[in-house]
């Protein structure tokens, strides 16, 4: 079974609060739920690994990579402007919540979520070659 892009992406966008995995003799992805007791996440975690050989854990993008992908998304702004503006959100610490404040006060929010979902899409793909893993792009 091949994996759905979107499903892994959306995984990803969420991994730095919920640990996802993927069977991958299902290509399915397995995000634990939120409402999840911490002593039956622990459980059902614990199944997962005592099966390990069919699943891989899906790394937590959000805390790797995210600063990377604010800047790109700054840097692909055409109005000079607003790209030094962004850019300068992101340096120092609090850089993520200035960020954020910058994209809602510019009117970008639309812009920055198409592109952090083109970027995740991105990641997911990518991640999945590196694991051998057969993908789809396309929803079903």
């Amino acid at each position: 079974m091949k994996v759905k892009l979107k499903e892994l992406a959306a995984a990803m966008r969420e991994s730095d609060v919920r640990q996802s995995y993927v069977d991958i003799a299902q290509g399915k992805v397995i995000l634990l739920d939120e409402d999840m007791g911490e002593e039956e996440a622990l459980n059902h975690v614990f199944d997962i690994e005592d099966d390990w050989e069919h699943y891989i854990s899906v790394p937590n993008v959000i805390d790797d990579d995210l600063p990377a992908i604010m800047q790109g998304f700054a840097e692909t702004c055409k109005r000079e402007d607003i790209k030094e503006r962004l850019l300068e959100a992101l340096k120092g610490p609090g850089a993520v919540a200035r960020f954020y404040h910058q994209v809602k006060h510019l009117l970008l929010k639309k812009a920055w979520e198409d592109y952090l979902d083109e970027r995740l899409v991105e990641i997911a793909r990518d991640w999945c070659e590196e694991n051998q893993l057969e993908y789809e792009d396309k929803e079903r």
